[in-house]
């Protein structure tokens, strides 16, 4: 496991997929609800991502909840925007990942536990194919 207060990195996030670093950026916003669960603009860009990520959403309703919370709450509004920002554009998803998981560890300072627990969903989201492979088919010995 890593350091608890090293934060997971860009080039970490280059090795998931593009969904599964959209998956961690709206992990990273999840830990810091209380930013922005009363800004009804950041909660829709939330609601967004999660049916992007059913395929019930199209990129370009990402884009506009992503400006419709940054517009309305900016700092607050970060880490909701950013996970609807990089659900459109596949080609800066790992900076757009990095930077929400940066406005998430930004406001859990003090919190390593918070970081941890993005180091562990990380690794989860990292080694799925093989969590899965374990749990479905028994480890082999």
């Amino acid at each position: 496991m890593s350091d608890t207060y090293k934060k997971v990195s860009k080039k970490e996030l280059e090795l998931l997929s593009h969904k599964d670093c959209v998956r961690f950026a709206l992990f990273c916003a999840e830990q810091v609800r209380d930013s922005w669960e009363n800004i009804p603009e950041c909660v829709a860009a939330i609601e967004t991502v999660e049916r992007w990520l059913k395929g019930k959403a199209a990129e370009e309703e990402c884009k506009v909840a992503a400006y419709a919370a940054h517009d309305a709450a900016h700092d607050a509004a970060d880490a909701a925007y950013y996970a609807a920002y990089y659900a459109t554009y596949a080609a800066a998803y790992a900076y757009a990942a990095a930077y929400a998981a940066y406005v998430a560890a930004y406001a859990t300072d003090g919190k390593p536990h918070l970081i941890e627990a993005q180091w562990e969903y990380y690794q989860e989201l990292l080694h799925f194919d093989d969590i899965a492979e374990k749990l479905l088919l028994g480890s082999v010995v």
